[in-house]
């Protein structure tokens, strides 16, 4: 049974945003600056907190990801490994074209070093080197990558290498990678390592201070990461992250024709974003929804399990609301039961559902337990009563006669 309590709350907010998942977000209509024209084949404008897109310019035609591709063989490795890791290179590993750090075969380095290495200088070999290791082989390890893909929402990205070297079946677009990238950027170790401008390399045949080769780091003020690529099929790609007061933002950049156009276009995005965009949260973890009546005049509060965050386009208006629906709860009620859910919205659509949980342990009321303890000797004492009624009510015979 569903006990619905609907209430509702008008925020004065001044921002609001249109947050189809796949489609571009311009800002209000009658605001004389929209969205940017890019000289880009495909871009995702997402916040990095609530996962929204707010622009977006062939979000899902396929491309090929050259070295950006790095991002989810650096977050694969870092679930299934410790950064103290041995990892040793093989001859395979040693021949991988393009961007390297010069490993030769036996050589051995740890985790960390070769994330460094891979994310940094985007070490092609280094890559090979990280794959092997925890796949068994380029193709099992590609195998995982794209299992992991699946599992973060990239439906149309499909890896054949650690890499992104080309590949004519090597393909993700750009809404899947602002997706990968978002998801690799909330673990703390990826973020460290995509934010360093320099690190020291000590190999067997090249020792060398790396550099990072996504210089948004040094031109774009707020630049948080992530990686940037590049091959002939594949032109310049980047995705790029920042953050300026409380607001954060990643892009997908694809088919970008040069490395300046990289930067500018990339530049422009985001400077749009901080300029038109503001995340707000909407509720608070823990906070406390609704209190619910139990049996014995006791109550448990209904908390918030997770805070409810959305991102707004500056200019207008929104009404949020807050639909609180709760279950009949049976005691005894374990802290943490769920007890509903709050459904919000935003103009009429609903942007979360989030399930409410008890603030505390409740048992049955005392007097129920006493009340059992009375009953049951009574009940006992009632039995031979009953029988004896039973007995007196019974008819008498009637004496037999033969006529």
């Amino acid at each position: 049974m569903r006990i619905a309590v609907r209430w509702m709350t008008i925020l004065a907010l001044v921002i609001w945003v249109w947050s189809c998942p796949r489609g571009a977000v311009p800002a209000r209509a009658d605001q004389a600056d929209g969205p940017p024209d890019l000289a880009v084949r495909s871009a995702v404008l997402m916040d990095m907190k609530t996962g929204q897109v707010l622009y977006a310019k062939n979000p899902d035609e396929p491309h090929y990801p050259a070295s950006i591709t790095k991002i989810l063989t650096a977050i694969v490795a870092l679930e299934r490994g410790r950064l103290n890791d041995r990892i040793t290179t093989s001859r395979l590993a040693t021949l991988q074209d393009g961007n390297r750090i010069y490993l030769v075969e036996g050589e051995e380095h740890s985790l960390e070093e070769l994330l460094y290495g891979m994310m940094l200088n985007s070490g092609n070999d280094a890559a090979v080197a990280i794959a092997e290791h925890y796949g068994g082989s380029v193709a099992d390890f590609a195998a995982m990558m794209n299992a992991k893909a699946k599992e973060i929402g990239a439906l149309h990205t499909h890896f054949t290498n650690p890499n992104g070297l080309h590949d004519p079946n090597h393909v993700t677009t750009a809404y899947d990678m602002c997706l990968i990238g978002r998801y690799a950027m909330q673990n703390p170790i990826f973020r460290q390592i995509v934010a360093t401008k320099t690190y020291p390399w000590h190999g067997k045949e090249w020792e060398s201070e790396l550099v990072n080769i996504n210089r948004m780091l040094w031109t774009y003020p707020g630049a948080t990461g992530i990686k940037t690529g590049y091959t002939d099929q594949a032109q310049q790609t980047m995705v790029v992250s920042a953050t300026r007061g409380n607001e954060s933002l990643i892009a997908t950049l694809m088919d970008i024709p040069g490395q300046e156009a990289m930067r500018e276009e990339a530049t422009k995005l985001l400077d749009w974003g901080f300029q038109h965009f503001a995340t707000q949260r909407l509720a608070s973890a823990g906070e406390t929804a609704e209190t619910v009546q139990l049996p014995g005049h006791q109550t448990a509060n209904a908390l918030l399990s997770r805070s409810v965050w959305y991102t707004f386009a500056q200019g207008t208006s929104p009404q949020v609301t807050r639909n609180i629906e709760l279950i009949k709860p049976k005691l005894p009620l374990q802290k943490g039961a769920i007890l509903g859910q709050a459904v919000f919205s935003v103009d009429g659509r609903t942007i979360a559902t989030v399930p409410l949980v008890s603030d505390r342990a409740v048992n049955p009321p005392p007097w129920s337990w006493w009340w059992l303890l009375g009953a049951v000797p009574g009940i006992l004492l009632m039995i031979p009563l009953w029988r004896l009624r039973s007995r007196q009510r019974k008819p008498l015979a009637r004496p037999y006669r033969h006529l």
